[in-house]
């Protein structure tokens, strides 16, 4: 006899080796895919705008191209002003860094002369040295790294990766959304008929929820930015501007902003000022913007539309992040709300399912 539950076994068993082999193939090729994966994410976001632009009889080519040249326009401004602004800033605290670590060695005075048998001279001549030496390592630092993203690039294989990235990401980005309607269409027409239109609506979820998520978290990015510099500014942190961007911006990927703008602004509030107060204030800063992020500005932005469990959150990001690096943790809370639409679709079907009811039950509540 034929038994459906066998089958079924067999479908399975099929659907997940595909499935694996093709995400196993998505990890090796995942350097490859780069350009491509930017160049999507850009096409997906720009999209319901060029439609807009379209609507009122602008050529779509024509709107694709402003709207790429303003990007890039924007983008080149951004780093223009960023970049001076850092090397500025990393000076100043240069500068100021041994008179921090005087202030250090005052306050550790009394505990060092506490510890038995500890030469308090000799500890004082090692702090002098390391003030000494810290004095231009921000500067090091910052041009160690130009010269080490230079040198990379100068190889014969990063000059050809990084020009051929530099213009296939915007060529892949034109030809996306120029053909992104027609590629929807193509795709939703291929979809077996008895499966299309379920199929189509799991579809439409995940498109709502990517959507909020990504135009979402730029807007609250944005406002974090805004809010954090001018916050940090105010109480008067160096390096607070440029902090409070890069912590603001960093919001895109969830609980970032307290590893890279908490942290470094606490430690700075000590050094320049050595009181509680400012400590508190950047602490009361940073809660606060988490609040505001957290109970109004993302249930409004969002309107709940992605909805994981803070735990869910945490894992996607751990992760994505073991597999890819830093572009898996980018990634990690959209793929990991696209993957809740699929298994609230799956949990539907499971609870109508025979195995859940039960024969019996099922034909019981038919009557």
């Amino acid at each position: 006899m034929d038994n459906p539950w066998a089958r079924i076994s067999v479908k399975t068993a099929v659907a997940s080796l595909c499935t694996g082999l093709f995400f196993w193939f998505i990890y090796l090729a995942r350097a490859a895919l780069f350009p491509f994966c930017v160049a999507f994410i850009i096409a997906y976001m720009l999209d319901p705008l060029i439609d807009r632009m379209e609507s009122r009889k602008v050529n779509r080519s024509s709107a694709i191209v402003l709207l790429l040249v303003l990007l890039t326009l924007i983008s080149v401004g951004a780093a223009l002003f960023l970049a001076p602004l850092a090397v500025e800033q990393v000076a100043a605290l240069g500068k100021k860094l041994p008179g921090y670590i005087d202030q250090m060695e005052n306050k550790l005075a009394p505990v060092i002369g506490l510890i038995p048998d500890m030469d308090t001279q000799e500890v004082k001549a090692r702090v002098r040295e390391i003030a000494s030496s810290l004095g231009d390592l921000p500067l090091k630092a910052v041009n160690a790294a130009a010269r080490g993203l230079w040198s990379g690039l100068t190889g014969a294989m990063g000059v050809v990766v990084a020009l051929f990235n530099l213009v296939l990401i915007p060529v892949a980005t034109f030809y996306m959304l120029k053909d992104f309607d027609s590629i929807t269409e193509s795709v939703s027409r291929r979809i077996p008929a008895p499966y299309r239109d379920r199929l189509l609506g799991v579809f439409r979820n995940i498109d709502i929820t990517l959507s909020a998520f990504f135009r979402g978290q730029l807007l609250i990015a944005m406002f974090m930015a805004a809010l954090l510099s001018s916050g940090l500014f105010i109480i008067g942190i160096p390096m607070g501007i440029f902090i409070g961007i890069v912590a603001g911006l960093s919001n895109i990927v969830p609980y970032l902003p307290v590893f890279i703008g908490l942290a470094p602004a606490l430690i700075l509030a000590y050094l320049s000022f050595g009181d509680i107060e400012h400590i508190a204030l950047v602490a009361a800063l940073f809660a606060s913007a988490q609040a505001i992020e957290g109970l109004y500005i993302t249930p409004k932005v969002l309107e709940k539309a992605v909805g994981l469990h803070p735990v869910a959150v945490m894992a996607s990001l751990l992760i994505g992040g073991a597999f890819f690096g830093f572009i898996g943790v980018v990634v990690a809370v959209p793929a990991a709300a696209t993957i809740k639409v699929v298994l609230v679709e799956l949990d539907s079907d499971y609870l109508k399912s025979d195995f859940y009811l039960g024969k019996k039950n099922r034909d019981e509540s038919e009557k």
